[in-house]
Formats: structure tokens, sequence, C-alpha cells
């Protein structure tokens, strides 16, 4: 049980059946920001590994499942957004939401400073919206940095998403609450819900979260032996980031703001963490951020015949015909 639920940075961390993943997720943040409170809302896991972790991170933080009335609301408004809106709901007072799932990373410590800048602009209202405490994974569109809220406006207003919403946000609760905020099943139709209720999203100027690369993938609460296939062949797995100490955090912080947080630029890995990639693979780990692109590459490659064929010596040992 969290011995933080009155703190004002309250982290809501979502997650299933990856139970290394969440370990880590939960011991970064407790690393970088020790202060904040903890929330796990995970989906009904099913795999031994992640109800071990829960079982012994139950003791440290508070560990929620939906209960019926949520998995309805999941059911209509898709299984992340129905978890997300319980989490909401559940918090009491006005703190800070940092949400942030179990593929992700924090990588490096947050300030007592940090949080009380970001309550007075809440408080002082210079600022009506969310922030997106993420790494930058690439940079192609127009970026504008915006001095009063030492973040960015990245040019994304002709896309479905991405310009005023992201699943991955940091904001005060009470904004949710007086716009009577319901999240629908995709991030597009957020997207527009935030277009009419709030300022365009800022990206920090000094992230503290970032996406983990090679993460095993699920699709409908199931992995399809393409996606399993695809993973080993990728080498696909848990590849923490090494976490800013303090000869690294005031640098990157103090860095004028040309220079665009970029997350091959800032991070890197932590020990031995990496397999014996390849040198084109290595160069693309951080490069190809997203967790699904090396499997989307390897899939498309697989011809329908090559794709029988494994599939008979999958069942049968044999090759199919």
């Amino acid at each position: 049980m969290s011995n933080h639920a009155t703190s004002p940075l309250q982290f809501l961390v979502f997650s299933f059946n990856r139970g290394d993943f969440l370990n880590n997720c939960v011991e970064s943040i407790q690393q970088c920001a020790p202060q904040a409170g903890i929330t796990i809302w995970d989906d009904n896991s099913d795999d031994p590994l992640t109800l071990q972790t829960l079982n012994t991170l139950s003791a440290q933080c508070d560990i929620r499942q939906p209960d019926q009335q949520a998995v309805e609301y999941s059911k209509l408004h898709g299984g992340l957004y129905g978890i997300m809106q319980a989490a909401i709901e559940n918090l009491s007072g006005n703190p800070l939401i940092c949400t942030i799932q179990d593929d992700m990373q924090v990588v490096r410590p947050i300030s007592a400073p940090e949080i009380e800048r970001w309550q007075s602009l809440y408080h002082d209202k210079a600022f009506k919206g969310f922030f997106q405490p993420g790494f930058i994974k690439r940079a192609k569109e127009s970026i504008t940095y915006v001095p009063a809220l030492d973040g960015y406006h990245i040019d994304r207003l002709h896309r479905s998403a991405g310009a005023f919403y992201s699943d991955l946000f940091l904001i005060q609760r009470n904004l949710l609450m007086e716009t009577n905020w319901k999240f629908y099943d995709n991030e597009a139709k957020n997207e527009q819900q935030a277009r009419q209720h709030f300022s365009q999203m800022i990206f920090m100027k000094n992230p503290f979260i970032a996406w983990l690369p090679g993460v095993p993938a699920w699709r409908g609460r199931k992995r399809t032996w393409a996606l399993r296939f695809a993973e080993r062949q990728r080498k696909c797995g848990l590849y923490p980031f090494k976490i800013m100490d303090a000869d690294t955090v005031q640098p990157f912080c103090e860095r004028p703001s040309s220079d665009i947080p970029l997350a091959e630029r800032y991070l890197t890995f932590s020990g031995d963490s990496l397999p014996r990639y390849s040198k084109r693979a290595r160069q693309s780990l951080l490069k190809n951020f997203y967790p699904l692109t090396w499997l989307r590459v390897t899939i498309r490659v697989i011809s329908i015949q090559q794709a029988k064929s494994l599939f008979g010596i999958l069942l049968n040992g044999t090759a199919g015909s």
C-alpha cells in the first residue's frame, strides 16, 4: 500500500501481462520520484510472472483492477480507456496526474520545484491543457518553444491526434473533472474532445518519461504466433534505460531550448541489457522507437507460403505443404 496517497503528484500505471516491464516501470518511479503516489491499474492479468509481480508490489503501491462496471465501460470504450476513466474517477483531491504504461519508464529525477511549478501554472490558470512528459521520438514537424510554459508546440494540427492529446500525459485532476471528461475508445476521439476544452498540448522541454524499444506486444489480449516469431527474430525484450544522475540531469535541464529532447540523443541503455544486435539493428533500436515497428517490418517479409510452412513446423514439427 502506498504511503503517498495525498502527494501532489500521482502516477497512474496501466499494466497487462508484462510483469518484468511493470516492475521496471514502478522501480523507475520510486527512484526518480520517491515523493509521488503510485497506483497500478492492472487489466486483469493472468500471466504468472505478472501476478507474482503485482503481489510483490502490493506492499509498496496501491493495486487496482477494474470492477464489472469498468469492464463494461471498457468493452464500449476500449480496454485502456475504460480503465483510465476508472483511475481518474477513483482519485481524490486535486493532484497532478501522470499516466504511464508498463512499457515505459521514468528516466530522470523529478525535483520538488518542478512539481511546484506545474501546480502553479494550473492554479494561476496560466495553462489549461495537457503536458506531454515523454521524450520526443522524432522531429519531422515544426516545433515552437513556448517560454512561459517551458515546453514546445509541435505542429500536428493537421493530424488526427497528437496536437492536443496523448495517452501519456500530465494534468491537474480538476481540469478533467470540471469538463466532465470521458475517455473515448481511441486517441483521435480524445484529441477532438481535448480541442473542445483545452489549450494545445505542451511537450515538456525537460521530459522525464521514455518508451522502451522492442517491447513484446499484445493484440486483443492475445499474442499470435506471428507476433511471437517476429519478436524472436528481432530479439524483443526488456531493455531499460539508464536513469540520469545529477551530473547528467543538470546540463540536460539547463540546455538551450533549441536542443530538442530527442530520445536517441539523450538516452542510454543500462548495463549490458542489449542483446547482440547487428550494427544496423543497434542503430535503429532508438530511431525506430515505436515498439511494433520491427514487428510490422518482419511480418511483411514473411510470404504466405513461408507462413504456412512455419505454421506447419510449429504444429507438427514438419514443414507444411
